[in-house]
C-alpha cells in the first residue's frame, strides 16, 4: 500500500485512514457496552461501521486498487445507501427508546439490503467481464448515476427528519424542565446533525458538479488535479464527524454551545473595542 499519493493525495489517505480507525473502534464500544440502549447503539454502530467501509471504498480508489485488481470493484463495502436510514434510526431510537418498530419502517431497509445485496451477487457470483460491463449503469440503483441521486435525495430527508426530532425533543425536556443524560444526548445528536448538514452540501455538491460536468459538457472533472481529492475530504469530514460525535455520546464530554460561545467571544471583542 502506498503512502505517500503526492500532497493532497497522502492527506487524503491519512484522513480517511484516520476516520476508518476512529469510526471502527467508537463502533466497537457501542456494539459491546452493555449500558445504554442497545437498539439505539446497534443503529449508531451500523452508521460508523457504513462510513467506514465506505471510506476504505474511497481509499482503494485513492490507491488505484480497482485499476490494478478489477476484480475487487464490486466488493461489498460500499453503502452509500445505508448512511441515512442508519443515521436516522440511530437518532431516533437515541431520543425515544421506547419506540415499537411497525411494518411500515421495513421501507427503509429496502435500498440499504438492495444494495448490499447488489454487490454481494455480483462480487461472489458473476465473472469480472460481467462486473466491468454492467455492474456500473446509469440507470442501476445500487451504483450509478440513479443511486447517486437516491443518496442525496434519501440522505437529505433523513438528515432533517433527525433534525426534527432532536428539536421536538430538546423543547419537550425544556418544558419539563428536565435536564441529565437525556438532554445532553439530545443537544449531542443536534448539534451532530447541524453540523452534518453542512458538510453533506459540500460532498453533495461535489458529485452534483461531477455528474454535471460529465453529462452535460462530456468534461471529466477527475483530470482536474485536486477535484478527486476534494470528494474524499468531504467524505472523510462526514466520516470522521460522526465518530467523535459518537465518542463524546460515549465519554460524556463537557458539552459547549458553540453558537453562545462564539457570540461571547464577539460580544468581548466588541466592549474593548468600544473601550479603546
Amino acid at each position: 500500500m502506498k503512502i505517500f499519493l503526492g500532497t493532497l493525495g497522502t492527506i487524503s489517505f491519512l484522513f480517511l485512514a484516520g476516520c476508518i480507525l476512529l469510526n471502527v473502534a467508537v463502533a466497537l464500544v457501542f456494539i459491546f457496552r452493555k449500558k445504554g440502549d442497545k437498539r439505539a447503539d446497534y443503529f449508531f454502530a451500523a452508521m460508523l461501521i457504513a462510513f467506514a467501509l465506505t471510506s476504505l471504498h474511497h481509499v482503494f480508489i485513492l490507491q488505484g486498487t480497482y485499476r490494478s485488481n478489477p476484480e475487487w470493484l464490486f466488493l461489498p463495502i460500499y453503502f452509500t445507501l445505508a448512511l441515512g436510514a442508519t443515521l436516522f434510526y440511530s437518532v431516533k431510537l437515541r431520543l425515544f427508546p421506547t419506540y415499537k418498530f411497525m411494518g411500515t419502517d421495513v421501507k427503509h431497509l429496502i435500498l440499504p439490503i438492495g444494495q448490499l445485496a447488489y454487490f454481494l451477487i455480483l462480487f461472489f457470483f458473476t465473472s469480472v467481464a460481467f462486473r466491468m460491463d454492467l455492474g456500473r449503469k446509469f440507470y442501476s440503483p445500487f451504483y450509478g448515476g440513479l443511486e447517486m441521486a437516491f443518496y442525496i435525495g434519501t440522505f437529505y430527508l433523513y438528515l432533517f427528519g433527525a433534525y426534527r426530532y432532536t428539536q421536538f425533543k430538546i423543547s419537550f425536556l425544556r418544558k419539563k424542565m428536565a435536564g441529565g443524560q437525556p438532554l445532553y444526548e439530545a443537544f449531542v445528536l443536534r448539534r451532530m446533525l447541524r453540523v452534518m448538514i453542512i458538510l453533506f452540501w459540500v460532498n453533495s455538491a461535489y458529485i452534483v458538479i461531477d455528474f454535471a460536468m460529465y453529462e452535460l459538457l462530456r468534461l471529466d472533472m477527475h483530470h482536474f488535479p485536486g477535484f478527486t481529492r476534494f470528494g474524499e475530504l468531504s467524505f472523510a469530514a462526514m466520516a470522521g464527524w460522526t465518530g467523535l460525535s459518537g465518542f463524546q455520546l460515549l465519554v460524556r464530554l463537557p458539552y459547549i454551545n458553540s453558537s453562545k460561545l462564539v457570540f461571547s467571544v464577539l460580544k468581548k471583542a466588541l466592549k474593548k473595542g468600544k473601550n479603546k
